[in-house]
């Protein structure tokens, strides 16, 4: 049996958990691009996220765990050899410190080696999201080390930009020689207005993260897709109606994702929420 590894990365806040519990949900109901081919031995902590999304509230952000391994063994819905998936959840304030300090742990380090692929996680409108800034301001903030009272300062685009730094020198190349592959996941996509979704997640990274647009565009190293992701469909802190709604019909059939038809030139809203993973992982 091959096993992969898909690292899960982002800043706090952006949105890993809740997918990992929805992703679980979506394995099991054997519903989209690759299904569970077996039931997991431990999963408790992605089975608490789902029942989080089950009772309509979005799950509370990884305050403790540095890191929580979701292993699943999963199969194409179109047949095949069985693969086995290690999905580590890492918390995000640890990538935030990595890129700040300019260190990443042996572990993660070992990790990252054996890994086929990566998501990367930004979310709409988050608290958490710290504004662009100006390459000359965000240079300076790099070189600033271990001075505590900027690290909460370090633009959110930035970050990531090193996290995608972290990738290209660490990721192998595909079996079959292909580039490592990386799904940049933009979560809570259902928060745009209808403008914004039309244009796509790649344009929403160009316009409020533009240096990170410029970086995706710009790697020899990977081979990137970005998707638009919505856990649940729709927002259930501020839309009493869409809870209500939700409630009542239950988290199946609930979440999709915005990804490119390259074949029409549009971006097109799809019901499978595996379809970040099963990319990553050639499915």
């Amino acid at each position: 049996m091959t096993r992969r590894s898909v690292i899960l990365m982002g800043g706090p806040d952006s949105g890993k958990t809740n997918f990992v519990g929805r992703l679980w949900v979506a394995l099991d109901a054997r519903t989209g691009a690759i299904h569970a081919a077996v039931q997991p031995d431990d999963i408790g902590f992605v089975l608490d996220t789902a029942d989080h999304l089950f009772e309509g509230h979005f799950a509370p952000r990884t305050e403790h765990a540095d890191r929580r391994d979701f292993e699943v063994t999963v199969v194409p819905a179109a047949g095949g050899d069985e693969t086995k998936i290690l999905i580590p959840d890492i918390r995000g304030e640890l990538w935030r410190d990595a890129v700040v300090n300019s260190e990443i742990s042996a572990d993660w380090m070992e990790e990252l080696k054996l890994a086929d692929g990566a998501l990367l996680f930004v979310r709409v409108n988050s608290e958490l999201n710290v504004s662009p800034l100006d390459w000359v301001t965000s240079q300076r903030l790099l070189q600033l080390v271990g001075a505590d009272q900027d690290r909460d300062k370090l633009p959110t685009q930035v970050m990531l930009i090193e996290l995608i730094r972290f990738l290209e020198l660490t990721l192998a190349d595909r079996p079959d020689g292909g580039k490592p592959r990386l799904s940049v996941v933009v979560a809570a996509w259902d928060l745009v207005d209808a403008e914004t979704r039309a244009a796509g997640p790649e344009a929403f990274i160009a316009k409020e993260y533009p240096m990170l647009g410029g970086r995706l565009r710009d790697t020899s190293r990977l081979d990137v897709q970005v998707f638009g992701l919505s856990v649940v469909g729709g927002d259930l802190t501020v839309d009493e109606d869409y809870r209500r709604a939700f409630l009542d019909a239950g988290l199946d059939g609930h979440g999709w994702v915005y990804a490119y038809d390259g074949a029409n030139d549009r971006w097109k809203c799809e019901p499978d929420v595996t379809l970040p993973v099963a990319w990553v992982v050639g499915v």
